[in-house]
């Protein structure tokens, strides 16, 4: 049986072969007539399939003289008819064998590993290649299946890069294809349809001189082969790491110097605040009452990419404000449709609803109704837009059924962030597979949102479902009557021009990405954290699984160091509005398991000043309504 892969050897070393067996040398005299037999060391170990690396362990693969094919040698041998075996010796010294290993197993299930016939290719050794690098090559696959810039996206986005048939596994963290050399990959994978790699959101090449090399590495039409030592000095640390090209899916990296000209400009000429401002006058235009200290709320808390939900009685205007906050950063209009509303249905039970599901019977992805696969196929393959995911009512079902794979990905940060669609050992049996991968990566260019409703009719959200987002109430207005009456009043004039000035502006991912902070430090005050600390040992009192855990810390340091810099919506007021929305819903319970914190002398409320924590003392006083109302809270 002949293994598909490829061997590099060298003529065995004859203390070795004594040691395994004493009557063995490199190269000795066949039974057969006037045949020689020799052996050979391996030097890519890695290489051989796992199945078969206890049967190498070893062993010296055994070739013929009938293997050889080589013009060096026939001319050397022709003259000599006998004692063949020495001679070989000899000019084996400063040679390697590149050739496919045969499997031989005898009637007593015996087996031999010999050189396949016609597979023998004999050349001379590279200097820089030491002769007791047994063991220790490093094989660099060679891809060309496709041109440059196909190959280099379907790397980025671990699409198949080829069928490439001589590796059971790819244990280089390196690739060739074309004139260059790609890496340092974290991970290879063989699937039905091919190999995939692991990249984090972008790669790195060098035009590496292979002929300036050849000293250094042994170079085949289907593969690279170098001493370990070389790959680690050479072509990780001082090639790609110190010179090597990073490449991403954003082609405009070619333009790279004028585009960075034109952002800048872009940037000076609409900053946050002018977005901002844009938003509220918008808003105006609209009709639409928001303080603009709640909308800003909604903004700051978008800039964090985690799941924002939008909680409010019916009619408060919570659609609203997530479809006129897409409008005014342009993704709603006729060239870009990067707004994406999600009706959810009561009869969602799990993410197949939401996402889809493979029809095993066809062999095809169905993707569902709610058509959320596809524009998240769309955001992966425009990284530089901006787009936004709305989940109208959503506790019409159960959240973390139909949306647990998204709870968890949505912690998750670069490559990690990504949905399964179905098995990946379907991967190329799947007829639409091309289209809708098995894996989707979830990128940071897609923000999520939900509204809700709180009645008779909707869901609970589970504690997990509040841990992984910003819950934020919506009431209706002070005063909101007279202003409605005052606003239909005005002269609209002013308002329709900046609202069709506002459409011209699409707002894409590097101006959202300049408006936010990603830095992992604390922005948490002294004193702000002191009150968390008071909150928590008050909470874990009741049971120690409400204490604010690292997730909510995570999440209220990044919304305080992403407040806009100068807003309607001032530092105390935003740690306010998030007590409100992070850790107080998750104050629920009975009377009797909440009199502790609620009741007693060591109330919540005694460590919020009444001045500064307005909207936390109203969320939890409505919470002590309730537990007098009907004996429990949620």
């Amino acid at each position: 049986m002949e293994l598909n892969i490829y061997l590099v050897g060298a003529l065995a070393d004859a203390r070795k072969l004594k040691d395994l067996n004493p009557n063995l040398s490199p190269v000795k005299p066949s039974a057969q007539f006037n045949q020689f037999q020799f052996f050979i060391d391996i030097l890519n170990i890695d290489d051989i399939p796992t199945e078969y690396q206890k049967l190498f362990i070893n062993r010296f693969v055994a070739g013929y003289e009938n293997n050889i094919k080589n013009a060096e040698w026939e001319t050397l041998s022709e003259s000599q008819s006998y004692f063949k075996d020495n001679l070989f010796e000899e000019f084996a010294k400063d040679k390697l064998f590149i050739f496919k290993p045969y499997i031989d197993e005898n009637n007593y299930g015996d087996k031999n590993i010999k050189i396949s016939k016609n597979t023998l290719k004999i050349i001379k050794r590279p200097k820089n290649i030491s002769s007791t690098a047994i063991g220790s090559l490093i094989t660099i696959p060679i891809f060309n299946d496709y041109n440059q810039f196909s190959f280099e996206k379907r790397l980025l986005e671990s699409s198949a890069i080829g069928n490439y048939d001589y590796l059971d596994k790819i244990t280089s963290s390196c690739l060739v294809s074309g004139d260059y050399l790609y890496g340092d990959f974290n991970d290879f994978e063989k699937l039905n349809d091919g190999w995939h790699v692991t990249a984090e959101n972008q790669i790195k090449k060098i035009p590496l001189d292979f002929e300036a090399y050849k000293d250094s590495m042994i170079i085949e039409a289907h593969a690279i082969y170098v001493d370990f030592e070389f790959f680690d000095d050479v072509i990780l640390h001082e090639g790609l790491a110190k010179h090597g090209q990073v490449v991403t899916l954003d082609n405009k990296i070619k333009l790279k110097e004028v585009q960075e000209n034109l952002v800048e400009e872009t940037a000076e000429l609409y900053s946050e605040n002018d977005f901002l401002e844009s938003l509220f006058n918008y808003l105006k235009y609209k009709n639409l009452i928001f303080e603009k200290k709640h909308v800003v709320n909604f903004h700051t808390a978008l800039k964090t990419r985690r799941l924002v939900i939008l909680s409010g009685a019916s009619g408060t205007g919570k659609s609203q404000l997530v479809y006129n906050y897409a409008q005014s950063l342009g993704l709603v209009n006729k060239d870009a449709n990067q707004f994406k509303m999600i009706p959810v249905k009561p009869n969602w039970k799990d993410d197949s609803d939401l996402i889809g599901f493979l029809d095993t019977i066809n062999n095809i992805y169905r993707p569902s109704e709610s058509g959320l696969v596809d524009t998240l196929i769309e955001a992966k393959n425009n990284r530089d837009k901006l787009y936004i995911v709305c989940f109208d009512e959503m506790n019409l079902a159960k959240v973390e059924h139909y949306f647990s794979q998204f709870l968890s990905v949505l912690e998750l940060e670069g490559v990690e962030r990504k949905i399964s669609l179905y098995s990946k050992k379907l991967v190329g049996r799947v007829l639409n597979g091309e289209q809708y991968p098995h894996e989707l990566p979830i990128a940071s260019n897609v923000l999520f949102v939900g509204t809700i409703n709180i009645d008779e009719t909707t869901q609970t959200l589970s504690d997990k479902v509040l841990d992984r987002s910003n819950l934020i109430e919506f009431n209706i207005p002070k005063d909101h009557i007279n202003n409605w009456i005052t606003m239909l009043n005005e002269n609209q004039i002013e308002q329709v021009t900046k609202e069709n000035k506002n459409d011209k502006k699409i707002v894409d991912v590097y101006h959202f990405d300049n408006w936010s902070n990603y830095k992992k430090e604390i922005k948490l005050l002294k004193e702000e954290i002191e009150i968390l600390s008071k909150i928590n040992n008050l909470l874990i009192k009741i049971d120690i699984s409400k204490g604010i855990g690292f997730r909510i810390l995570d999440h209220i340091n990044s919304y305080m160091s992403n407040l806009p810099l100068i807003s309607d919506l001032k530092r105390e007021e935003a740690f306010d509005l998030q007590i409100a929305q992070k850790i107080v819903p998750k104050i629920r319970g009975t009377i009797e398991e909440l009199e502790t914190i609620i009741e007693s002398k060591e109330s919540i409320l005694e460590i919020f000043e009444e001045q500064r924590f307005v909207i936390t003392i109203a969320a939890i006083k409505r919470k002590m309504k309730e537990l007098k109302l009907y004996g429990y809270t949620y």
